[in-house]
């Protein structure tokens, strides 16, 4: 495991442990993770301080169909959304691989269509090219 995705690891087990989430009771996370919730948003940020070319790659397992496939400039410390997966109209709970590039670096990810699954932002930074961040229960 790289030290990123450990630091991200990390960060996310400190912040629900302290807000509660990972709790004794995790009858309301399995509740939640088998909820479908269609209404998640992918935002794509940039973080440098040049102008960057971000291309947002959204495919739905279920049908192998891409549903979103744009490219798009960011000015510094500029924000897009780029996708939300209700505009695939899910049936139940889906996945979604979500795939982003700017400057040789990629980063990807599954996003689940389910309560449990938090919006999901990419952003370009200096050090790490993509930075995938999102939040699960």
């Amino acid at each position: 495991m790289n030290r990123r995705k450990l630091l991200q690891i990390s960060g996310l087990s400190l912040a629900f442990g302290v807000t509660g989430c990972l709790g004794s009771d995790q009858s309301g996370n399995a509740e939640a993770a088998q909820t479908p919730d269609p209404n998640h948003s992918i935002q794509i940020e940039n973080e440098i301080s040049d102008p960057v070319t971000v291309t947002a790659t959204v495919l739905r397992e279920k049908t192998g169909e891409t549903v979103h496939s744009q490219t798009y400039t960011l000015q510094p410390n500029e924000a897009v959304t780029a996708y939300n997966t209700r505009q695939a109209n899910p049936d139940g709970i889906e996945n979604f691989n979500v795939s982003v590039t700017s400057g040789g670096s990629t980063d990807s990810f599954t996003l689940e269509t389910d309560q449990c699954m938090g919006d999901a932002i990419a952003r370009v930074t200096e050090s790490d090219g993509i930075d995938i961040v999102y939040s699960i229960c």
